[in-house]
């Protein structure tokens, strides 16, 4: 594609995306500066560049990519979405398949076949959803976040840039916005970095039903990222025993119905594999500035070294208090017992800070492991959840409960439109899930889950603040069923899922089932 083409589709996206965002003060100045740079510098920098990353959308395809890395065939860092292709692409190449495990075989078949589908130049499809209730827990997969959505792609690969087009008509969305362009991006290369601006969901941690502190679970923040491309070792004698390194930061906006507008948004994490078997992981990420806040220099750097809860006569201010932080590590390790890969991973978020260490800690455990055979793929799960948390500083001491994802500056706390952008399950929940997903050769996959929800255990007012607890009012124990078909229907794909669940409110006993249903059709001209 000619250098005057990549030109165009740069400014036709620019003008779509990057000037409204900019007409709405979502962008600060100096991130359009150092965008357009970038961008237009990147146009003339000679690259192969395939679709660049796996998304959140596809919890069968990050199956087969577990799978993969249980089995020491992809060596890469894999626990932070979106996943960079060219590290899994480098891994493929350098495995002997000659001694495949028969239960890797399927596996190794869907992945190339994702990474065959990605290097296409061009996509174009649509996508119809409807959902009974949008207010469900979002995990990694198909997202239902208005009760019908009609969304429409179209997504372009240049040897040095990508860009991908989406726009999205909702009807009753969570943001009450009709209009949308959620998931659309454009990217380039600078060194071995993929400097990207769009409006992605993202993912981090090993989580297979939630994790904690960034997850898709809210609508996606437009953001300014840098991703590192290739995750070979650092070649510095401190660093290079950490092996495959994965880092990622980003910057945004967080336009929506908060108390406090314009909040700035800001993440990083690193993720290395100092052997085959073990993941390490450490994520940040920060709220700081607002409307009548300060955003220079100095209040972000006092945010990004922990400078925070700082009392003046015994009060935290808006001047001593740069930001509502959270921060914290995870680990994956996987091994063999009786001839069967098994996995355990866990993380652990603080949702504040005290001494430069994270403090008010949530925590999640859990087990995984794969099976099949040349034809099919399966994946069982457990996993535990907990964000109930001991308070211990930032103005909660002796207290517990009410302080995970919450914040007393930005009074609607670590969320987007009332939805946590860490765990699906907000602050003060406990979930005990147990899931299987399976992917088979006919284009068909299945999941189930089993889960034991203890919602809002401390039933209360969420502490003077000006809502109830997003996901449940009281204090509410739930036993819940859900499962989800995707098979092939006129040329493409249908997505059907469905929730039952027995819930009881603890404060009056009250007892209810209920349900939903969601369905999604995708197809690609």
């Amino acid at each position: 594609m000619t250098i005057s083409m990549n030109i165009k589709a740069f400014l036709f996206f620019s003008r779509v995306n990057l000037f409204s965002l900019a007409k709405k003060g979502y962008l600060p100045n100096f991130f359009r500066i150092l965008l357009f740079t970038t961008l237009l510098l990147g146009l003339f920098i000679p690259s192969a560049f395939a679709t660049p990353w796996v998304g959140t959308d596809d919890p069968y395809l990050k199956a087969s990519i577990k799978a993969l890395a249980h089995g020491g065939i992809i060596k890469t860092p894999i626990n932070t979405y979106p996943l960079m292709y060219k590290n899994i692409v480098s891994d493929l190449n350098a495995a002997k398949y000659k001694n495949t495990p028969q239960h890797l075989k399927f596996a190794l078949q869907y992945v190339k076949h994702a990474l065959k589908y990605s290097k296409k130049p061009s996509t174009k499809g649509l996508k119809i959803k409807a959902t009974s209730n949008n207010d469900d827990f979002q995990s990694v997969g198909e997202r239902y976040q208005a009760k019908g959505e009609l969304n429409v792609f179209y997504e372009n690969i240049g040897d040095n840039w990508a860009f991908k087009t989406s726009v999205n008509y909702t009807n009753n969305a969570a943001n009450n916005k009709n209009l949308n362009f959620e998931g659309s991006y454009l990217a380039t290369f600078v060194g071995n970095w993929v400097v990207s601006l769009g409006q992605q969901s993202q993912w981090w941690g090993p989580g297979q039903d939630s994790t904690l502190i960034l997850s898709n679970n809210a609508i996606a923040v437009p953001a300014l990222k840098f991703t590192r491309h290739t995750n070979e070792a650092i070649d510095f004698p401190v660093l290079n025993w950490l092996g495959p390194i994965s880092m990622t930061t980003h910057f945004g906006v967080q336009e929506h119905n908060n108390q406090t507008e314009n909040i700035r948004i800001w993440g990083a994490r690193v993720n290395f594999k100092p052997i085959d078997s073990l993941e390490i992981g450490f994520s940040r990420a920060a709220q700081w500035g607002g409307n009548g806040r300060k955003t220079n220099f100095r209040t972000f750097w006092n945010m990004l070294r922990g400078n925070d809860n700082t009392e003046i006569d015994g009060e935290i201010t808006k001047e001593t208090e740069p930001g509502n932080q959270l921060g914290g590590m995870d680990i994956h390790w996987s091994t063999s017992l009786f001839e069967q890969n098994l996995a355990l991973y866990g993380e652990v978020i603080g949702e504040d800070e005290a001494g430069g260490l994270p403090a008010n800690i949530m925590y999640q455990l859990g087990l995984e492991t794969s099976f099949g055979d040349g034809e099919k793929l399966g994946q069982f799960f457990i996993e535990y959840v907990n964000t109930f948390v001991d308070c211990t500083i930032g103005g909660h001491i002796g207290v517990r409960g009410n302080c995970a994802y919450e914040h007393g500056v930005f009074i609607d706390g670590y969320r987007r439109y009332r939805r946590s952008m860490g765990s699906t399950y907000d602050s003060d929940s406990e979930v005990l899930t147990v899931g299987l997903n399976q992917v088979q050769s006919n284009d068909t996959s299945w999941y189930a889950k089993l889960k034991l929800l203890h919602i809002n255990k401390d039933d209360s007012d969420r502490g003077g603040r000006s809502f109830a607890h997003p996901v449940s009012e009281f204090a509410q124990k739930r036993l819940q069923i859900e499962g989800g078909y995707r098979f092939p229907v006129m040329k493409g794909l249908l997505n059907i899922e469905a929730t039952l669940f027995r819930s009881k409110i603890t404060r009056n006993n009250e007892t209810d089932i209920d349900g939903s249903l969601k369905a999604s059709w995708e197809y690609h001209f």
